[in-house]
Parts: structure tokens; C-alpha cells; sequence
């Protein structure tokens, strides 16, 4: 009877060890749960996100907010040209990543607009064929592969300018 008890707390004491070490990776997973959740809705909610960005992007962190927004289109733009030279055959997964470029993207939009509108119309000219060529069922590989590299192109370009406007 002493050794199932010694036992039962041994077990409790290794339990309660487990789920305190594994508390951030439930909160993390959490997160990432509740990320999705709010992605899934970001088209009712996509407003609301712009204006609290607009609110929290002040004007002098514009260019570092600018920069970070850029950053994360790119990779959106590599993930996706990724995708297309590996799983040129799975649409889903392209008009997925092609809809994470979408969200990248509109998370900076009106700031480029609003600051650099020659930018703007420069990456817009290619961005949002790609967006809708993406968006179809039946994609052209080859139109969705050179408008990626001009968009990816314009963006670099675009970011570099923002470094060297912000040093």
C-alpha cells in the first residue's frame, strides 16, 4: 500500500512537471488555433485590422512597419513560386499561399498607396493579375510563374528603397 501511494504521487508530481513545461506549447498552438480562426474571418474583419494597423503605425516606425510588410510579401511571393515549381499540379495549395500573398499584402496596401503611389501602381500592375490568375480553377503555371517574378522583383526593389529612404 506505501509503494501504490509513493507511486500516485511520483505520477501526480511528474504530471503536474508535464503540463507546466508543456503550457507554452499549448499556449503557442493556441495562438496559432486562434490565428487561423481569425484568418478565416479576416474578410468580414479586414477593415478593422487596417485601421488598428493604421493606428498603431505611427508615422515615424511608417518606414520599419513599411519594411517588416514588404518582408512579408516577399515570402509570400517565394513560398508560392515554392509551391508552383513543386506542386504545380495542386491548385489548393497555390491558390492557398496565393491567398496568404493577398493578406501580406493588405495589411500594407493603403500605406504604399498613401506614401509611395508611383510604388504602388508599379506593383500593383503585376500583383493583382497574379492574384486573380491564382484564383482561377484552371491556372496558367507559366503566366502565374512571370508575374511572380515581377512582382517578387518590384517588391525587393520597392523594400531596398524604403532601407536606403529610412538610413
Amino acid at each position: 500500500m506505501k509503494k501504490f501511494s509513493c507511486f500516485l504521487v511520483v505520477m501526480i508530481l511528474m504530471l503536474l512537471m508535464t503540463a507546466g513545461c508543456s503550457s507554452n506549447v499549448n499556449d503557442e498552438k493556441a495562438n496559432e488555433e486562434q490565428t487561423e480562426l481569425t484568418e478565416a474571418g479576416a474578410d468580414r474583419k479586414q477593415p478593422e485590422k487596417q485601421a488598428v494597423e493604421e493606428a498603431t503605425a505611427t508615422s515615424e516606425d511608417m518606414p520599419a512597419f513599411l519594411s517588416s510588410g514588404s518582408e512579408e510579401v516577399i515570402i509570400s511571393l517565394l513560398e508560392l513560386k515554392a509551391n508552383i515549381e513543386t506542386e504545380s499540379e495542386n491548385a489548393e495549395q497555390i491558390q492557398t499561399t496565393g491567398k496568404d500573398l493577398e493578406e501580406s499584402w493588405d495589411s500594407i496596401e493603403k500605406q504604399v498607396e498613401e506614401q509611395h503611389p508611383v510604388d504602388y501602381k508599379n506593383i500593383e500592375e503585376s500583383l493583382y493579375p497574379l492574384i486573380d490568375e491564382i484564383k482561377k480553377d484552371q491556372s496558367d503555371v507559366e503566366k502565374i510563374k512571370q508575374l511572380t517574378n515581377d512582382t517578387t522583383e518590384k517588391m525587393k526593389a520597392f523594400k531596398e528603397k524604403i532601407a536606403s529612404a529610412s538610413s
